[in-house]
This record gives C-alpha cells, sequence and structure tokens, in this order.
C-alpha cells in the first residue's frame, strides 16, 4: 500500500444518538500527504467523528461509509483519561515506540526529556505537558493516519508552533493528518483545506464588568515546592512551583493569570481552591476576606479545571450530575450557557469535551450566585469563540450582579486582552505584571 492510498474516506456518512442526527458528511477524504483541518462549533460532533474513526466509541449510531487505511495514531483531547496514573511517562511512551530511544527522542523534541519529566507521573505534570505525552504517544507509533482532536488546547504559543511543526513533517512523509480544531487560524499556518460540520458563527463582544473597593482574593508571598521521590534514595529532590507569589483580586474583576507550561499556573489555582496547601505564605479568599468567617471555603471558592472530566462521574447523566451538585433550575443554567436542554439525559461520556467544561462550570456558578471567586483553569480553551462569548457574557452578568471575581489562567492573549482588566504573568513561580 502507497502512503497515498492511506487514510480516510467518508460518502454519505451519518451520525446519529438515539433519535438525534448528530451530523451528516455527503463527502470527506484524508490522504496520505496531506493535512484536512475539520472545523465545527463545540458539540457539532468532532471528537465523535475522530474517536469512530479510530473505532473508539461505541456511543453512537451510523450509517454510510467509512474507510481508514492504515495504522492510526490518535491524539485525544481528554487528558485525564488517557493516561496511566500507574506508570511514568517514558514509560507509557516507550511501550507503544519501536525502541527505548525512539521514546526518548520523540519525548525530547517535545520538550520532556529531562530526567525528571522522564520519570514523572501524568500527575505531576501540568495540563500542557500532559497533552505533549499523548501526542509523544500517538507520533512514535509512526501512524500512516493522525487523528489530532485539538491537540493545541492546553498549549503556550511556543509549543503550539513545535506541534504544528511535527504535524507539517508528518505530512510531508507521507502521513495523512486529519486536524480538529475550533480555532481558524490554526487552518492557515497549516495552510490545509478544512471540512466544516457547523458553520462558523460571530462572536459576540465580550461584557465589560465594574471593578469594586473590596477585595475577593488575597495572596500573600505564596510558595510551594514538590518532593520528587526516587525510590533507590533516600532523599528527595525539591522541585519549586511557586516562589513568594502575591495576587489580589478585587470584586467584580478578572485577572488573567498567563505564562508557559508547567509555570505553576495550576498549582496555585490547586492552592487558591484549598486543593493543595502552600509550604508558606497565605491566602484568603471570598467573603472571608471581609470578614464572614462563616462561609465554607468550597462556597466561597470555586475551581473549574482545564479536565472538566475531573470533576464529573463517567456514569451518571448529566442531569444527576447537576442534581449531584444541588444546581436548581438545570434547564435554566443550561440555557445561560448555551447548552440545550436535551442533553440531560444524555451520559457525561456522550458529551464533548467544550460540552463537558460548560456543564462543570454551571455547577461552579450555581454556588457563586452570592458572590465568591471563580477560578477558571484554562476551562474555555475547547470553546470555539461564538460559544466562549455566550458563557463569558454570564459569567459578567454574575460579577456585575453579586461582585463576584474571576482568576482567569490561559494561554490565549487575545483573550486575556479581551476580558481581563489586568495580566500577570507567572514564569518559573515567579509572578510580574
Amino acid at each position: 500500500m502507497t502512503s497515498s492510498e492511506h487514510g480516510l474516506h467518508l460518502r454519505e456518512f451519518t451520525v446519529r444518538i438515539g433519535r438525534q442526527r448528530l451530523f451528516h458528511i455527503p463527502e470527506l477524504t484524508v490522504r496520505g500527504g496531506t493535512v484536512v483541518g475539520l472545523a465545527g462549533e463545540s458539540g457539532s460532533g468532532k471528537t465523535m467523528l475522530l474517536r469512530l474513526a479510530a473505532s473508539l466509541s461505541t456511543a453512537a449510531q451510523t450509517t454510510g461509509h467509512c474507510e481508514v487505511a492504515g495504522r492510526i495514531g490518535y491524539i485525544p483531547q481528554d487528558l485525564t483519561a488517557s493516561l496511566s496514573p500507574y506508570r511514568p511517562v517514558l514509560e507509557q511512551v516507550a511501550m507503544l515506540a519501536e525502541s527505548h530511544e525512539d521514546a526518548v527522542a520523540m519525548l525530547a523534541r517535545l520538550g520532556l526529556g529531562s530526567g525528571r519529566l522522564l520519570a514523572a507521573y501524568p500527575h505531576q505534570l501540568s495540563g500542557g505537558e500532559r497533552q505533549r505525552v499523548l501526542i509523544a504517544q500517538a507520533l512514535v507509533l509512526s501512524p500512516d493516519l493522525i487523528l489530532a482532536d485539538e491537540p493545541t488546547s492546553q498549549l503556550d504559543a511556543a509549543w503550539e508552533q513545535v506541534v504544528l511543526t511535527l504535524l507539517l513533517e508528518a505530512a510531508r512523509e507521507g502521513r495523512a493528518v486529519l486536524f480538529a480544531s475550533h480555532r481558524e487560524e490554526l487552518f492557515q499556518q497549516l495552510g490545509c483545506s478544512v471540512y466544516r460540520l457547523s458553520d462558523p458563527t460571530p462572536p459576540l463582544p465580550p461584557v465589560a464588568s465594574r471593578v469594586r473597593a473590596e477585595r475577593v482574593l488575597e495572596v500573600q508571598d505564596a510558595s510551594k515546592a514538590y518532593a520528587t521521590r526516587w525510590w533507590t534514595q533516600a532523599a528527595r529532590e525539591r522541585i519549586p512551583a511557586l516562589d513568594r507569589v502575591s495576587l489580589a483580586i478585587h470584586a467584580g474583576e478578572t485577572v488573567a493569570l498567563v505564562g508557559p507550561s508547567g509555570a505553576g499556573k495550576s498549582t496555585l489555582a490547586r492552592c487558591i481552591a484549598r486543593r493543595e496547601r502552600l509550604d508558606t505564605g497565605r491566602i484568603v479568599a471570598g467573603r472571608i476576606v471581609a470578614g464572614d468567617t462563616q462561609r465554607p471555603w468550597r462556597s466561597a471558592v470555586q475551581l473549574v479545571s482545564q479536565e472538566p472530566s475531573e470533576s464529573l462521574n463517567p456514569r451518571l447523566t448529566v442531569a444527576a450530575c447537576l442534581a449531584e451538585a444541588s444546581v436548581p433550575e438545570t434547564g435554566r443554567w443550561l440555557e445561560r450557557l448555551g447548552l440545550p436542554a436535551s442533553i440531560l439525559a444524555r451520559r457525561v461520556t456522550a458529551l464533548s469535551e467544550g460540552q463537558r467544561a460548560r456543564v462543570a462550570l454551571a455547577r461552579s456558578l450555581s454556588v457563586l450566585e452570592d458572590g465568591g471567586l471563580l477560578i477558571l483553569d484554562e476551562s474555555l480553551s475547547g470553546l470555539d469563540d461564538a460559544t466562549r462569548a455566550v458563557v463569558w457574557r454570564q459569567i459578567a452578568a454574575m460579577q456585575a450582579q453579586s461582585g463576584m471575581g474571576c482568576l482567569l489562567i490561559t494561554h490565549d492573549a487575545k483573550l486575556a486582552a479581551q476580558v481581563a482588566g489586568r495580566v500577570v504573568r507567572l514564569e518559573a513561580g515567579r509572578a510580574s505584571c
């Protein structure tokens, strides 16, 4: 079989979930040596199509012609469910490579070649680092067809360019690449044709919020280091994550936290939400800042992580997940975030990553109707511009009504400039404005 015969061919291909038709594709061909973009708003079916092509989904009914030729390398969007928590990074890549050396070389190309990272377990990595591990797993297979599902959603601009270069190199070597994304600028950089599962929707203009004098967050000289445990040694290496970070957010204010992958952004978010403890320093948040010590911390601070699957039980329906968090008027909350009430009966695993992110966000926002602090840790990265604008208008409305503050962790400089009053940069554990 020649490289031009490798790839994916769909003809009159229809996907349904129950009685609902998700999408119909008259014809789509991805041949060896080419890159084809797959566009569509959140929930249009991009992830479903890639999973069906990779024979990884049984949740949908299909009709029509689907032909896949060659070995498949699949880059999934769900970071949590796609890596084993029990094996170090190098072992998880090496088990798919032809040799141990090939695995090390691929991880090194993706910035994961240091001894500490090779020996790390997934929970010890940032979201961007975990995403690069998944990319390494797919590429080290030397696949004939690469199915890439939002492969740069957790990456900063520098690593995004590295990944795009690797995919273009793969195409020049004769591989077929189907690249799913909601970001039009990535298709332009790849210079590829684009197949659209839904028409592009013009984004809504952002809504500015009014900043108030009182504070909803104070971080004072926060420091945190992790101990790397080596079973053959008595001593543990201390890896600094935060170094005397100070930060304040006022009621109604949005502060964007930016920085390269592994800079400590998620560590700071987890410490503010009390999911981890600081080594030194102090964090005061929510109405507790103003002296309301009776309010539980979880009702004053809500963290929506970059991997929404972490907070949603995959065995439950959307309705059960919302009921579990005591979300009132579930249909109203879904509508506010651009989701149809019809998904209430669907299991979490049947949703797209962008839909899961909005379900997780509904759980958190319902807790903060009386104010507090919302932390978005790359939670909006899987949404197209129009859907993200709908979500942000709801957040801004709550900020105007209750004075809710927001810490937005993002790699998207455009989003930070649009919605944040201030931008704080975190690099090597140190913050600067």
